[in-house]
């Protein structure tokens, strides 16, 4: 079988590059960074550089179709936000090769925030009350009684402009329209928990649960601590009984201190989670591709992401004995015996998205995924 992997520059992408070449499968992975993470890997038969799918949609379809009958593509595995564009275009697309996504219209309602709050009610967990924002006097309206709430952009990521219990002043300064609107979620106190599963047709095949115990400011996960909710992994049983999702997702849950949960939102792509699968390899692409009755659960054993956390936690944590052996106990994500490239690769690959930052004049984060994210614009012609 031929994989075709998108979304190089993520980490998940190398983590599946390695579990289909771990069993025997011809890889190759596609971007539009010239040097993402994956490309150096040896899992990796082969690397195409595609236009970028935000610019313009059709013309990224157009390429992306091209090299599935080109190499002769038998599964498409999307791991980013590239996976909006990868639905739009399914109509040309799925004649070619299997692609593990559902619909566009599916999707778009998993990443509104306002959206998924709704489609959550009466599921086994819940999301808090949630208001949407279309215009300032809404947000206005919530000013007096900001410290009850969370307020975020409905599309969104990484948590980047997320205000936690915020100041009346900043709710004031909030402007959100019907096309980018925002949404006010009611503050749960509690734990957080992260998940990461792989549906096919509504069937739950993989699932992990952890909670992110160091981050990159308020957003990405860099360590990865496994639990096992009963109610997380009911959730998501019912979600895939809900809405027959094909592809992978994640959601982020809060557990409260009298131990319910509820969930706060969803990533229909693949999240960090898949890294807990690092040690079952051949066992997580089975999982995938044929099923066996009950999920493949996910190792005890926390990941992490060791140079982001040397670079970005260890001076924060520098005098920390709690920090210290938790990076001993985490297993590097990017480093693995015999395939050492992306462990260098992670330095070209911040180099290009650092040059892009100052090029397109966004922080680091935002840069990384700025040519790949969707935002609800229309997707039906050229974009800035």
């Amino acid at each position: 079988m031929h994989v075709l992997i998108l979304g190089a520059r993520a980490p998940a992408c190398l983590e599946w590059a390695r579990a289909c070449a771990a069993s025997g499968h011809q890889v190759t992975v596609a971007d539009s960074l010239a040097w993402p993470l994956a490309r150096a890997s040896r899992a990796v038969q082969a690397f195409v550089r595609l236009p970028e799918p935000r610019s313009n949609p059709q013309v990224w379809i157009e390429a992306l179709a091209n090299l599935i009958r080109e190499r002769q593509i038998d599964l498409l595995l999307p791991t980013c936000e590239e996976v909006f564009y990868l639905a739009h275009g399914l109509e040309q697309l799925t004649p070619l090769c299997r692609i593990l996504t559902s619909d566009f219209a599916l999707l778009h309602q998993l990443h509104h925030k306002g959206r998924f709050a709704e489609l959550t009610q009466g599921w086994p967990v819940e999301a808090p009350q949630t208001l949407l924002l279309k215009d300032q006097p809404q947000a206005e309206a919530l000013a007096a009684d900001s410290r009850a709430w969370v307020f975020k952009p409905a599309y969104s990521r990484f948590a980047s402009r997320t205000l936690i219990r915020p100041s009346a002043a900043q709710v004031r300064a909030l402007r959100p329209t019907a096309l980018q609107p925002w949404i006010a979620q009611r503050f749960v106190a509690g734990q957080e928990h992260c998940s990461f599963s792989v549906l096919v047709d509504g069937e739950l095949r993989a699932h992990a649960c952890y909670q992110p115990r160091y981050r990159v400011g308020r957003g990405s996960g860099i360590y990865f601590s496994p639990t096992r909710p009963a109610a997380v992994l009911a959730f998501l049983e019912a979600f895939g009984r809900a809405t027959g999702y094909t592809g992978q997702v994640g959601f982020d849950f809060i557990e409260q201190p009298d131990g319910r949960f509820q969930v706060l939102e969803c990533n229909p792509r693949a999240t960090s989670g898949i890294h807990l699968f690092d040690d079952q390899p051949q066992q997580l692409l089975a999982a995938l591709v044929e099923g066996s009755g009950e999920p493949l659960q996910a190792s005890p054993a926390p990941r992490m992401v060791a140079l982001a956390m040397l670079l970005v936690a260890a001076p924060r944590q520098l005098f920390s004995s709690d920090f210290w052996r938790d990076y001993r106990l985490g297993r590097d994500v990017i480093l693995r015996d015999g395939d050492l490239g992306p462990l260098w690769a992670q330095l070209l690959g911040i180099g290009e998205i650092a040059g892009r930052a100052l090029t397109r004049r966004r922080g680091l984060l935002a840069a990384s995924t700025a040519d790949i994210e969707w935002d609800g614009q229309a997707l039906d012609g050229p974009h800035a």
